[in-house]
């Protein structure tokens, strides 16, 4: 089961590494919650988030710049990513954005098990 806590209350230590996942009203009529997932590229900061639920599940949505990127890991500070959620993001605000850190865990069996 994930844990999740919102993208305001993570401090600067609370680094977000790939399988990171973020939930949040979508607030269209389409849908009525999204959820992406923090994933590992070759682009800028070597992270983006990929579309994780609904209709555009598997498209990805940003790769994120090399200036959000954590000093010494490949990681997405918390910080940054709050304070420039709405310009690289910009679906909700960054209160009322859900974090899970850690990624699903791996699948015990099939559904025909």
């Amino acid at each position: 089961m994930l844990t999740w806590t919102t993208l305001n209350s993570l401090g600067e230590n609370d680094l977000l590494y790939r399988g990171a996942v973020f939930r949040f009203r979508a607030r269209t009529p389409e849908e009525e919650i999204r959820e992406y997932m923090l994933f590992q590229t070759f682009e800028a900061s070597g992270l983006g988030l990929v579309r994780c639920s609904g209709y555009d599940a598997g498209h990805v949505l940003v790769c994120l710049p090399k200036e959000a990127k954590a000093e010494g890991a490949v990681a997405i500070s918390p910080k940054w990513l709050a304070s420039h959620w709405r310009e690289w993001i910009g679906h909700s605000i960054p209160s009322q954005v859900w974090v899970s850190k850690e990624a699903q865990e791996s699948p015990e069996r099939l559904p025909d098990e």
